[in-house]
């Protein structure tokens, strides 16, 4: 399975490539992001961000009240991270992962996102099914896991000239894979999951397109 992330971990470790994320970061929450974490998650609850990037997400919840503790597979973009937090004064832990393995005991955390599309770049249903069991696990009973990706049905009829099957070649050397609604829901489910919600997402303005987003909850 992890010879399957190495183009994605090589893509994260070049600053050419995560360069533009540090002024991303206090853009905030993106329309639908927002909506889940008012919708979904329990004030002062305990989030982890898989895929944290150099956190845009981490931040903008620890400023709303919730707990954070952010993983990624690139330590220079944790790095970056890292120096963000400790330079505004927010008190997040990141860790260093090997994109599939969660370094962290059973029933740990209240909430899991796996945001900014982050889950189209686990490429394959294996590594898919396997994010979704280890976040199964260390999610608390009643706890809640969000997931975006991008449109099948968006991508195809907007860019077309960067569609691949279920290949979405956003930029040159790295693809993320596309997914239906059912798609999504369908893999949830098979984790062990129930779905409440799976919709489309917009990003901050109309013209930014959509996403989709499923939130689940584990039950037992």
């Amino acid at each position: 399975m992890q010879e399957n992330l190495e183009s994605v971990r090589r893509w994260y470790h070049t600053q050419e490539n995560y360069g533009y994320m540090p002024r991303e970061v206090e853009k905030g929450l993106k329309i639908w992001e927002k909506s889940v974490a008012e919708n979904y998650f329990v004030k002062g609850s305990h989030i982890l961000d898989i895929g944290c990037g150099v956190g845009r997400e981490a931040f903008a919840l620890y400023d709303l009240g919730f707990s954070i503790t952010g993983v990624d597979i690139s330590a220079p973009i944790l790095e970056e991270a890292g120096r963000y937090a400790s330079l505004t004064k927010r008190d997040i832990e990141f860790y260093l992962i090997n994109g599939l393995d969660l370094p962290f005991g059973d029933r740990i955390f209240d909430v899991i996102i796996i945001w900014s599309q982050t889950f189209g770049l686990l490429y394959g249903n294996e590594n898919q099914m396997h994010m979704l069991q280890e976040c199964r696990r260390v999610l608390k009973i009643g706890g809640v896991l969000s997931f975006s990706a991008h449109d099948q049905e968006f991508v195809e009829k907007n860019f077309p000239q960067y569609v691949e099957g279920k290949k979405f070649w956003a930029y040159k050397d790295c693809w993320w894979e596309n997914f239906t609604k059912k798609e999504i829901m369908d893999l949830a489910h098979k984790a062990g999951f129930h779905v409440l919600c799976c919709r489309e997402g917009e990003i901050y303005r109309q013209e930014d397109g959509v996403v989709i987003y499923c939130v689940a909850q584990k039950n037992r």
